[in-house]
């Protein structure tokens, strides 16, 4: 993995939080596939800025949780502005050819979920070590098609959060027709 993407870490240190400030994102905040900034801690500006000098997450990098918690790695889709503890940043420097696509669902496969399950550390926390992340042996296809896959991948998340929208709805016109007969 290391030879294909940058692969860094967030702080291990544990900044003072506080009722303003920066998102602090850990393993708890990674929740069914995306970053949840519910219950998220705070931290200062100067934290914030310590911690981005080294591990500063960008649109489209891959987070995955590496203390506790380990593995089901997430793609940012967001802006927002927000710092890293105990995750894994995964960087990869080819992302026009969505690489990082590829990536996330390699590392989130159940086959190499086994894998690297064998490799966890530790005792009463368990771990994966950044060390372990960067030599992770990552199948690589030819870039046209890991793009094909890549537009795949797009096409079937649409097609998920379609039919998210369609049980929304679904469930606001019975909840209607249930208060509307029986209400």
């Amino acid at each position: 993995m290391g030879e294909i993407c940058d692969v860094r870490d967030g702080t291990h240190d544990s900044p003072k939080y506080q009722l303003e400030g920066f998102p602090l994102i850990t393993s708890k905040n990674i929740v069914s596939g995306k970053i949840s900034f519910d219950n998220v801690n705070l931290i200062s500006k100067e934290d914030f800025d310590a911690i981005n000098k080294r591990s500063k997450v960008d649109f489209g990098d891959i987070l995955m949780p590496m203390i506790g918690t380990i593995g089901n790695p997430v793609i940012n889709d967001t802006n927002k502005e927000f710092a890293i503890k105990n995750v894994a940043l995964i960087k990869c420097t080819n992302s026009k050819e969505k690489l990082n696509l590829y990536i996330k669902y390699t590392l989130d496969s159940p086959s190499f979920k086994e894998e690297y399950s064998k490799l966890i550390l530790g005792g009463t926390q368990k771990f994966l070590s950044l060390g372990i992340i960067r030599n992770l042996e990552i199948p690589i296809s030819p870039f046209s098609l890991q793009f094909q896959f890549a537009q795949r991948i797009e096409k079937i998340e649409t097609q998920k959060e379609l039919v998210k929208q369609s049980i929304a709805q679904t469930e606001q016109l019975i909840n209607y027709t249930m208060d509307k007969y029986f209400g």
